[in-house]
């Protein structure tokens, strides 16, 4: 098996420990999680549950980016709560990052996310052929 691409852009935060961005194996990507984390590193970004969910979409479009492709390119979105009741909320926000046809999702409710963050989300894309 060929090892899959490396998926990696400094317009997202960028790993500090055991993982990628990232991966890319033929025409499938798979991103890591990502956090309302700001890319320079400097930790959440404030402004509460809606700025959290914007940045790490935009954490995911940056990474998508990278590989060539775009929002539209999702197939698959993994989202975890910290507080489900706030699925209405996030549900939104989403809806603004994606259009129809809409990605599968899956959506839990987790004790808690690393660095008291409120919401993550991982994709899977189909990246257009080269």
């Amino acid at each position: 098996m060929t090892p899959p691409d490396l998926i990696l852009t400094e317009k997202a935060p960028v790993p500090t420990s055991g993982y990628s961005q990232g991966l890319r194996h033929g025409n499938l990507l798979v991103s890591s999680g990502f956090l309302g984390t700001a890319p320079d590193g400097s930790g959440l970004v404030s402004g509460g549950f809606e700025s959290e969910a914007r940045q790490a979409l935009d954490n995911i479009k940056a990474v998508l980016a990278g590989a060539g492709c775009a929002m539209s390119n999702v197939i698959r979105v993994n989202v975890s709560l910290t507080d489900i009741n706030r699925f209405a909320e996030m549900d939104a926000i989403y809806c603004e990052y994606f259009s129809e046809p809409y990605p599968t999702r899956n959506t839990i409710g987790v004790k808690e996310l690393w660095g008291g963050a409120q919401v993550g989300f991982d994709v899977w894309a189909v990246v257009d052929a080269d």
